[in-house]
């Protein structure tokens, strides 16, 4: 079955939603609704609570990270060229959906997460990634500078760069710092 697809009003809330809740998780309903141009009684007609407008937001950004996934995955490339793509789109999701860089807000990443694993265990049992670091050693540190490098674009105090630019020079440094032969002279082995 087909995942449901959201009407404009619910997808404006929940983009609205995910910045503001990222910027002050106190904000209040009302708070959505001024950011998402909509009357409040629109925001509770949707999503009822603030913890299922957070619950929608995670299944929402978990579903454009498994059609993210698809995607990437379909192009047949190696893995170290999927996982180049599969950072760059994740970039878009993480920045329309800030709040789900904070922490986790739903069960559906889990799968998705075994999925990431297992493109990078493809890619180091093809001789294309390194083989001596830990599959989730690698998916740790390609999440992890994702999410760090979204974080300083929101920064207000910092010049401005767009998501694109972010997935573009992360998947840069990750994934080839991922390739195998670029261990250093003298790193252990």
């Amino acid at each position: 079955m087909e995942p449901q697809q959201l009407g404009a009003p619910q997808r404006r809330i929940l983009l609205a939603a995910a910045r503001v809740l990222a910027d002050d998780p106190a904000a209040s309903m009302q708070q959505v609704a001024d950011e998402a141009q909509v009357a409040r009684p629109t925001v509770y007609g949707c999503y009822p609570t603030k913890v299922a407008l957070v619950e929608a937001i995670g299944h929402e950004a978990a579903k454009e990270f498994a059609a993210a996934l698809g995607h990437a995955r379909a192009a047949g490339d190696g893995a170290a060229a999927t996982l180049a793509r599969l950072i760059r789109e994740l970039a878009r999701i993480g920045a329309d959906y800030p709040i789900v860089l904070q922490t986790p807000h739903t069960e559906d990443v889990d799968d998705l997460v075994a999925r990431v694993d297992e493109l990078i265990e493809d890619g180091q049992a093809a001789g294309e990634l390194r083989g001596d670091v830990a599959s989730d050693v690698l998916r740790h540190a390609l999440f992890g500078a994702l999410s760090a490098g979204l974080r300083l674009a929101r920064d207000p105090e910092r010049p401005q760069v767009d998501s694109d630019t972010v997935g573009t020079q992360i998947a840069a440094i990750v994934v080839e710092g991922m390739r195998a032969g670029t261990r250093e002279k003298g790193a252990p082995a």
